[in-house]
């Protein structure tokens, strides 16, 4: 009977057991290896080739950000319109 009076206790004892069961797991791949010395390591040999970046290869590539941060913009203020349209609040959730 005093089981089920300290079930809080139980459920919390049981609860820090299981996190420090999973932390303590092999489960997760947190070796030494995994960040990348080049001396030859599995992960160091399984990474992919550098690419050399020109000048032009770096402006196309910020043309295209810059691109699809107009459309970006675009959408939005599409989006806002409608919604005023609508009478849909435009107020971010964390403010209603």
């Amino acid at each position: 009977m005093s089981l089920f009076k300290n079930w809080k206790l139980i459920l919390a004892a049981s609860t820090v057991a299981l996190f420090t069961a999973c932390a303590g797991s092999s489960g997760g791949s947190s070796s030494d290896d995994d960040y990348g010395d080049d001396s030859g390591s599995p992960s160091a040999q399984r990474s992919a080739p550098k690419e050399k970046i020109d000048e032009n290869k770096l402006k196309k590539t910020e043309d295209e950000a810059v691109a699809i941060t107009e459309e970006n913009h675009k959408l939005r203020k599409e989006i806002f319109e409608a919604k005023n349209k609508l009478g849909i609040s435009t107020a971010p959730a964390s403010e209603e």
